[in-house]
C-alpha cells in the first residue's frame, strides 16, 4: 500500500451522507469521508484548507489522516 501526504480544499461536501471530494494542489480529485479526519471537526466548509494521506484503493484514491491547515 503506497501513500503520501497532499495539500488541498474541501471541493464537494455532503453534509447527510457525510463524504465528499477534496481538489487536490497537484492530480485528480480525492474521495473522503468524515471519519477520515484526525481529530473532531466541528463544520467542514467548501473551501476548508487541509491536509492529508492518499491511500489507493479499487474503486480510486481515498483520502485519510485530515487535518486542516492552521490559518495564516
Amino acid at each position: 500500500m503506497q501513500t503520501n501526504i497532499d495539500t488541498g480544499f474541501i471541493n464537494a461536501y455532503n453534509d447527510f451522507k457525510g463524504f465528499g471530494f477534496i481538489r487536490r494542489n497537484k492530480g485528480k480529485d480525492v474521495f473522503f469521508s468524515i471519519d477520515d479526519f484526525n481529530g473532531e471537526i466541528k463544520n467542514i466548509v467548501i473551501g476548508l484548507s487541509i491536509t492529508f494521506e492518499v491511500v489507493s484503493k479499487t474503486k480510486g484514491p481515498r483520502a485519510y489522516n485530515i487535518r486542516v491547515t492552521p490559518e495564516k
